[in-house]
């Protein structure tokens, strides 16, 4: 399973004909070159209605960078069709309330391909159509959106990928290089940094490592999802990320610790990972770009097991069936947030308030 251990939730957000994107910038109230603050905001209940209340919270956390998926086959219909409603609605939002935004567009979406125009068939990462054509898609993206996306992660957790088709990575460098290539803000991919340790596949992650940034997940989590280890022992990974890395920054998109009680963990021992975050934070401020806490928000029953099956599905079928091995993947999922689903604060979220302070008075 540790080729699995990685994920992001997925979230399909209802929306009907807002229009965010036209909004006046607000200026953050915490501005910092490297070490910066960010979250990924979702609502309380996985309730859309309260998502201004969930970027209040944000604001109050004082994080100056937010998370958005930009899943190409889903803004890009087909040549030259484009639905920015999605995007438009939660870029305006960052927009509005002062917050960078780093967009992750998944086309490797952690053990699968993520969904293409209709009228785009796959060969290779390195196909010269399919380069132009994604390449083209990057920069039409980042033209409507330049104001608030100032970083862009090709791939989502493409080690996971790439560990059941090697032959791929070379060609995946390939394509970053040309995003990077085209466009001014720093692109790199994401890599987990986890898998990447534990599968020991360091050499197949540097064949697709390009651009100007590495971005990471991690989840310091060992067999089936368990978070009984200590939080204070993870410097191992972060030492990994700078190894990677080699002279370029990193970026930490997805962080965070499972408060679940089933996978070994409690809520201190979750707050006592946030504290160290921060002390890793600080002793490498200069080479940590940004790092980012998955999620405001415990995500629901639901939502988690759905995210358990899309990443399964295809890839895996037989472990749908395993009925202990989703319970525990979906429990991964489900207790990652700084508060609780009904909205209530973990003490996760005092920990995160009181550094946070500490963070920049420092």
């Amino acid at each position: 399973m540790k080729r699995f251990t990685a994920f992001t939730i997925l979230i399909v957000f209802l929306l009907a004909g807002c229009g965010e994107q036209d909004v006046k910038e607000k200026e953050p109230a915490h501005v910092l070159t490297t070490g910066k603050l960010g979250l990924w905001i979702n609502p309380r209940n996985a309730d859309m209605k309260y998502y201004d209340e969930a970027l209040e919270h944000a604001k109050e956390a004082r994080i100056q960078v937010a998370h958005l998926y930009a899943q190409w086959g889903l803004i890009e219909k087909s040549s030259g069709e484009y639905d920015w409603k999605i995007p438009d609605y939660i870029l305006g939002k960052f927009k509005k309330n002062g917050f960078e935004a780093v967009a992750v567009i998944p086309i490797i979406f952690t053990s699968k391909l993520d969904v293409m125009p209709e009228d785009m068939t796959f060969k290779s990462f390195s196909d010269p159509a399919f380069v132009e054509r994604f390449v083209q898609f990057t920069e039409t993206f980042m033209e409507r959106y330049k104001d608030t996306v100032k970083y862009l992660v090709i791939g989502n957790e493409i080690d996971i990928y790439l560990y059941q088709h090697p032959d791929q990575a070379s060609d995946f460098g390939v394509l970053v290089e040309a995003v990077a290539n085209a466009n001014d803000v720093p692109v790199g991919t994401e890599v987990a940094i986890h898998s990447v340790v534990q599968n020991t596949c360091e050499s197949l992650a540097q064949k697709a490592l390009a651009g100007d940034i590495v971005f990471y997940t991690f989840y310091p989590m060992g067999g089936n999802f368990s978070f009984g280890g200590d939080p204070q022992k993870v410097d191992e990974y972060f030492a990994a990320m700078f190894d990677l890395a080699g002279d370029r920054k990193i970026g930490v998109v997805e962080t965070s610790w499972s408060s679940s009680q089933s996978l070994e963990s409690s809520e201190d021992m979750q707050a006592a990972y946030v504290r160290e975050v921060f002390r890793i934070l600080k002793e490498n401020k200069s080479r940590i770009e940004f790092l980012l806490w998955i999620t405001l928000h415990d995500s629901t029953p639901e939502e988690c097991r759905k995210a358990a099956e899309f990443f399964v599905t295809g890839v895996a079928d037989e472990i749908l069936d395993d009925i202990e091995t989703m319970a525990r993947f979906s429990d991964f999922m489900c207790f990652i947030g700084l508060r609780r689903t009904d909205g209530t604060p973990k003490p996760a979220w005092y920990q995160w308030m009181e550094e946070v302070e500490a963070y920049y008075s420092s």
